[in-house]
C-alpha cells in the first residue's frame, strides 16, 4: 500500500508557521515574569484605599497585565456602591485605576445599620469591611427622611463650594430648632468649634477656613447669616442657655395649649396697665426690660414667658413660620 504524501503550498506553510509562532509566544509570555504587572497605581480614590481598590479588582503584581481585559477590571471595581465610575489603563507594565467616587455628605444609623447619605439623595448601606470610611464624613443625628432630602438638595446645589475636603471637617450634624427658625442645623466641627446655620446659609460653610484663622479661643460658636453675608462669633454659654429657655417655653406651651389664648390676652392687658403714665414722675417708671433677655444676633429683647420679642421702642413681635419673618404683635 502506497502512502500519500501531504504537500503544503507556500501559503499554507506560512500560515501554519505564524499560528505555531503565536502559540509558542503566548506560552513563553504566560510563564515569563514579563507578563506580570510591575506597577499598580490608583488615582482620585478618597474613601477607598489603594489596597481596597486592588482587592475589588482582584489584581496584584502577579497579574498578567495583557491577558486580563480592562473592561472586566472596571466592572469589578464599579460593583462597590461608593464608586461612580472606573477607568483602567495599561502602559509599560503599569496598571492604573482612575476612580470617581460618589460624594458622601454623612452617615446615619437606622435599625442598627450604618448608611452613607450621598449628595444625589441615595443611601448606601456601609458594609462591615468598609466601616473605616466613616472617618471621612460626619454623623447625621436625629434627621428625618425629609430633612436628609433637603440637606442633599443644598449640597448638590452648592457642590462647587461644599466640597469633600470641607465635609471631612465636620464631626456631627444635628437639627437645631429655635423660636425664630425651626430649620437650623448645629454642626460640630472636628476642631471642637460649633457652627449654627440654616439651609439657606449652609453655602457659607465654605468660608469657615478663612474665618478660622481670625478666631481666638477654643470651642468657638459661629452663626451663619446669608441674608447679611455675615459669620458672627457668639458666646456658646449664652446660646445654650437660650436654647434651654426655649425648650422650657415649648414644654409649657404643649401642656397648656388650651389656655394659651386666654393667657396671652391677660398678659397683653397687664403690659398695657404697667406702662407708666406721662404725668408720673420719671423716677417712678417701671423697668420695661425687666425679665427680658437681649438677643445680640437679632438686636431684640426676648420674653421667655410669652415667647414674644420686643424692640427698643417697646413694640412686640412674634415669629411667623409661614412668612419666615417677624410680625408685629400689638
Amino acid at each position: 500500500m502506497v502512502k500519500k504524501r501531504i504537500e503544503l503550498t507556500i501559503k499554507q506553510t506560512i500560515i501554519c508557521s505564524i499560528v505555531l509562532m503565536f502559540f509558542v509566544s503566548v506560552f513563553v509570555y504566560y510563564f515569563s515574569t514579563d507578563s506580570h504587572v510591575k506597577v499598580l497605581a490608583c488615582k482620585n480614590n478618597y474613601y477607598l484605599s489603594d489596597s481596597e481598590v486592588y482587592d475589588l479588582a482582584n489584581v496584584s503584581t502577579k497579574t498578567r497585565i495583557y491577558l486580563m481585559p480592562s473592561i472586566i477590571l472596571e466592572k469589578r471595581v464599579k460593583k462597590m456602591p461608593f464608586v461612580q465610575s472606573c477607568k483602567v489603563s495599561k502602559k509599560n507594565r503599569k496598571l492604573t485605576f482612575e476612580l470617581q467616587e460618589k460624594l458622601i455628605i454623612g452617615y446615619y444609623v437606622k435599625n442598627d445599620k450604618n448608611y452613607a447619605l450621598c449628595q444625589d439623595g441615595t443611601s448606601i448601606e456601609i458594609e462591615e469591611q468598609y466601616l473605616n470610611t466613616i472617618v471621612h464624613f460626619p454623623l447625621l443625628s436625629n434627621f428625618s427622611a425629609k430633612q436628609r432630602k433637603l440637606l442633599c438638595e443644598q449640597f448638590q446645589k452648592h457642590r462647587k463650594v461644599l466640597t469633600r475636603n470641607l465635609i471631612e471637617k465636620f464631626a456631627e450634624i444635628v437639627p437645631y430648632k429655635t423660636s425664630y427658625d425651626k430649620n437650623m442645623f448645629k454642626i460640630t466641627m472636628q476642631d471642637g468649634n460649633v457652627v449654627y446655620t440654616n439651609l439657606k446659609s449652609i453655602k457659607m460653610l465654605s468660608k469657615y477656613q478663612s474665618v478660622l484663622t481670625k478666631l481666638k479661643g477654643q470651642s468657638v460658636c459661629l452663626v451663619l447669616d446669608s441674608t447679611h453675608s455675615t459669620i458672627e462669633k457668639v458666646n456658646c454659654d449664652d446660646l445654650n442657655q437660650k436654647k434651654k429657655v426655649e425648650k422650657k417655653a415649648e414644654k409649657k406651651e404643649d401642656t397648656s395649649e388650651k389656655k394659651e389664648t386666654t393667657e396671652d390676652s391677660q398678659q397683653e392687658t397687664q403690659i398695657q396697665e404697667e406702662q407708666p403714665s406721662q404725668t408720673e414722675p420719671e423716677d417712678t417708671y417701671d423697668d420695661p426690660y425687666a425679665g427680658l433677655e437681649y438677643d445680640e444676633n437679632l438686636g431684640l429683647y426676648y420674653d421667655p414667658n410669652t415667647g414674644y420679642y420686643m424692640d427698643e421702642n417697646g413694640t412686640y413681635y412674634y415669629w411667623d413660620d409661614q412668612s419666615q419673618s417677624f410680625v408685629e404683635a400689638y
